[in-house]
């Protein structure tokens, strides 16, 4: 599978706890991507399927000249290269969407010039995914051979002998012999295989767990992604007690172990393998530097899969960005706020290629990283529980709408700067390039009316039919000369919200005070902060003389000026989807 970053999200499936994305199974029929996730053991049909497709699944990185899909794709020229070694805990599985009659499997290692040979290892096999059986190992040639006689089979993984490891898997092609065609190999979605067999009362507590792991893989995968890398897709997740055992959990080697005794302890941390899964997932060819390797893994989990659970605690007098984990991933998550929101995934992708260096910070941020701590930590004095919460963009930020004294509103004459005709008549018609959003539809007259009065504020709603609407295009507007308390917009976008639209009124002084304002489009009124309904209309007139029997909106918008300064002029924002009917100035 190619990946690329941040991709757009697509829909998927979720059965049997295993999330499915249409966008890692292209092609797949619905029934037997179901099929192909369905948890363990799957049930043998009593006739056999005329056809079935198979999901691959790889605990180890590759590239895309190599990927896992080209070991079935009946070219002996392509194969799949591991990028790193192999242990024993790692393995290349085929799922099959049923088990079916196998007769043969032929699987071929190592290159044409005899390199990668895979010569310690074995191949088994499962009807169910559950019980595993030997069926074949490789000899001297690096070829495994074996005829089953129309086994039913289900899964197949290859592995390498316990203790043992090569320096990379090379699988050249895997034949399978059956009278059921497979017709689709594809790259599976990323997942965990577990094995509670010695915690069996961990079985609700490991599928919420593994659950939760799984709706994160891709949009991890897509955090951590490296050009030319594709990241592994499976971890086997062994659940274990006693001596030796791993304090709460462990990645590596193909195996995830989690300590079923912290697990009983502390039943709500089932995000713990999200952490995990976030280094099987950064695949790096060195674990180092170890505090921002843990760091980026927290961060994958605190920061972005459960932020609502993360809550801080620096000691801000002992503390450093190195010191790994929470307190690294904050920072990172910090610093991505504030000057790179892709930091994380291009300090991975320098770790990933034993290039990391410190500098990089300043790079990326234009900060060294010791200046950056330094922000960090006054922010985090000023505000702990909020220093990852992202800065509201000046548009966004709630805004109460000034009040007004009746009677005080002063109407600015707009009708020289009118530039389009947006307001009709009932019945009337109209060019297809006329009208309020200039594609033949209008507000009605009749409707809309020559004034509006809302909340003591009153717009004047000028024009001859020919021009009513000024359309924003950095237009300086003059402003009768005055001291006022508030400015009033009369307006609406058209194609849409249009946001962060700036504003700016002049003073007399020469100082000046951009106002930031979303604006919401006229048939879909979004509450935003400063905006306010001004009409309502029941219909809008369209250019053939009939009307759209759709609810249509004309908004309000309120600035406080400053009393003591006399206003000029008021520069419109450069976007002609922003309209504007009327400025009304208040006190």
């Amino acid at each position: 599978m190619s990946v690329v970053p941040y991709p757009r999200l697509y829909p998927s499936v979720r059965i049997g706890g295993i999330t499915v994305s249409t966008r890692l199974v292209p092609g797949f029929a619905l029934l037997t991507t179901l099929l192909a996730v369905l948890p363990f053991p799957v049930q043998a049909r009593q006739q056999a399927p005329s056809s079935v497709d198979a999901l691959l699944y790889s605990t180890m990185p590759s590239s895309n000249a190599h990927r896992p899909e080209m070991v079935m794709d009946n070219d002996p020229n392509t194969y799949f290269r591991s990028a790193y070694g192999m242990s024993d805990g790692d393995d290349l599985t085929i799922l099959l969407s049923q088990p079916i009659p196998i007769q043969s499997i032929r699987i071929t290692t190592g290159n044409t010039e005899g390199d990668d040979l895979l010569t310690d290892g074995f191949v088994d096999a499962s009807p169910d995914g559950v019980t595993f059986t030997k069926i074949a190992s490789f000899g001297s040639d690096g070829v495994a051979d074996v005829k089953l006689g129309d086994k039913k089979i289900s899964v197949l993984r290859i592995r390498v002998n316990k203790d043992k490891s090569v320096s990379a898997l090379l699988v050249r092609e895997i034949t399978i012999k059956s009278p059921v065609k497979i017709v689709h190999v594809a790259l599976g979605p990323g997942r965990g295989f577990v094995d509670i067999s010695q915690a069996p009362d961990l079985a609700g507590w490991s599928e919420r767990a593994q659950k939760q792991m799984e709706s994160f893989w891709t949009e991890t995968a897509a955090m951590l992604y490296s050009e030319n890398f594709i990241t592994p897709n499976k971890i086997n997740i062994v659940y274990r007690t006693g001596p030796g055992v791993t304090d709460v959990a462990a990645c590596g080697g193909g195996v995830m172990t989690v300590n079923a005794k912290w697990c009983r302890e502390h039943p709500e941390d089932t995000g713990l393998t999200v952490h995990e899964m976030a280094h099987a997932v950064q695949s790096m060819s060195a674990y180092n530097p170890v505090w921002l390797i843990e760091g980026i893994a927290d961060y994958v989990r605190w920061v972005k899969f459960e932020p609502e659970n993360h809550k801080p605690r620096i000691n801000v007098q002992t503390a450093a960005y190195h010191d790994s984990y929470r307190t690294t991933a904050t920072f990172l998550g910090w610093c991505e706020l504030k000057y790179d929101n892709t930091l994380v995934t291009k300090l991975n992708r320098v770790i990933r290629a034993g290039k990391y260096d410190t500098k990089l910070f300043a790079k990326y941020t234009g900060k060294d990283v010791d200046t950056l701590w330094a922000e960090f930590i006054q922010d985090y004095k000023e505000d702990p529980d909020h220093i990852l919460t992202p800065v509201l963009a000046p548009a966004d930020r709630p805004r109460v709408l000034p009040s007004v004294k009746a009677g005080s509103s002063v109407p600015v004459p707009l009708s020289a700067l009118f530039d389009t005709a947006g307001i009709y008549n009932d019945g009337l018609t109209f060019g297809e390039k006329d009208g309020f959003d200039a594609g033949g539809a209008a507000y009605s007259e009749k409707l809309l009316g020559k004034t509006l009065t809302v909340s003591d504020v009153e717009f004047r709603i000028e024009g001859d039919r020919a021009k009513d609407v000024l359309s924003c295009r950095g237009n300086v507007v003059a402003l009768p000369t005055g001291n006022y308390k508030s400015l009033w917009l009369l307006g609406a976008a058209v194609e849409g919200n249009q946001m962060a639209q700036v504003f700016t009124v002049i003073y007399t002084d020469g100082s000046t005070e951009p106002i930031a304002q979303n604006v919401s489009d006229w048939y879909q009124p979004q509450r935003f902060p400063g905006e306010g309904r001004a009409a309502k209309m029941a219909y809008r007139n369209m250019m053939d003389g009939l009307q759209d029997p759709r609810p249509f909106y004309v908004y309000r918008y309120g600035f406080k000026l400053d009393p003591t300064k006399t206003v000029k002029s008021i520069t419109l924002p450069d976007n002609q989807n922003v309209k504007l009917l009327g400025i009304t100035l208040a006190n």
